[in-house]
């Protein structure tokens, strides 16, 4: 595999309209809230004033509105690292400086319960799209400052969050006890299957980037005993509706403050 990339490079598709998204320059914010299903989209769609809808195309749906006077973008990525990393890309070629995934995760640790919200710093890189991009040995990190804007709107919100690192995975229905196992072992928090994706990315094409998810099942337990359980719980529980809508508060309102402290400018098109 090839991976002496020189992501400083223009591909030659930047500031053009974008085959997957159908979104252009003028479409979007210079911040994007990523989500793989486009069914959340709507829900946060509905905390912004003036939402439309700009594109759909192959399941990734983008809306632009604005949140307290700031610029928002929506966009879905559907599942998984590559899906995922096709949709980042091509934000990025056409103007997104941040980028905050707002997802659901497995817990893996027993104190870990349904319906909390974490907010990973690291991923470990088991994504299916990353390791195209750079050798196994490099780190998919949140930036910095976007994951203690995280924790700081959290803590301002009052509202409760876990953090650590988060394992991004590629096989949703594997049967292996120890699969999850290992991972819970070395106190990794929880999983999910896009946020390395981006971590990785962002970085290598200079943008921001963060994830705040909310815990569906806890695959610690489910996996402990001699036959794995693969379900997942009604996900339509109101608390685990609640601490979505909460994850969603806590990115929209750290985009805010992002604006407000001028690390972001809310110049686009």
């Amino acid at each position: 595999m090839e991976l002496d990339q020189d992501f400083r490079l223009s591909m030659g598709i930047e500031g053009k309209k974008q085959y997957h998204i159908l979104c252009g320059p003028s479409d979007i914010a210079p911040a994007v809230i990523v989500p793989g299903d486009p069914g959340r989209v709507e829900k946060i769609v509905n905390q912004l004033d003036r939402a439309h809808k700009v594109a759909e195309n192959r399941g990734l749906v983008t809306y632009t509105g604005s949140y307290k006077g700031w610029p928002v973008s929506i966009t879905s990525t559907g599942m998984g690292g590559p899906s995922a990393s096709i949709v980042y890309e091509e934000l990025i070629n056409i103007g997104a400086k941040v980028l905050i995934r707002v997802g659901s995760v497995a817990c893996l640790q027993e104190d870990v319960k349904e319906g909390d919200i974490v907010i990973p710093y690291a991923c470990v890189r088991d994504d299916g799209a990353s390791h195209y991009y750079v050798a196994d040995n490099f780190p998919a990190v949140a930036t910095p400052e976007i994951f203690q804007t995280l924790i700081n709107s959290s803590i301002k919100l009052n509202l409760k969050y876990k953090t650590g690192i988060n394992w991004s995975h590629s096989c949703f229905y594997n049967r292996s006890s120890e699969y999850f196992q290992q991972w819970s072992r070395k106190r990794v928090i929880s999983m999910d299957m896009e946020a390395a994706a981006l971590f990785v990315i962002a970085y290598l094409r200079n943008v921001m980037a963060g994830f705040v998810g909310v815990c569906y099942a806890n695959r610690y337990i489910q996996s402990s005993g001699s036959n794995v359980d693969l379900s997942v719980p009604d996900i339509k529980r109101d608390f685990i509706q609640h601490s979505e809508q909460q994850a969603i508060t806590i990115a929209l309102d750290s985009l805010k403050d992002l604006y407000e402290r001028k690390v972001l400018s809310m110049d686009f098109g």
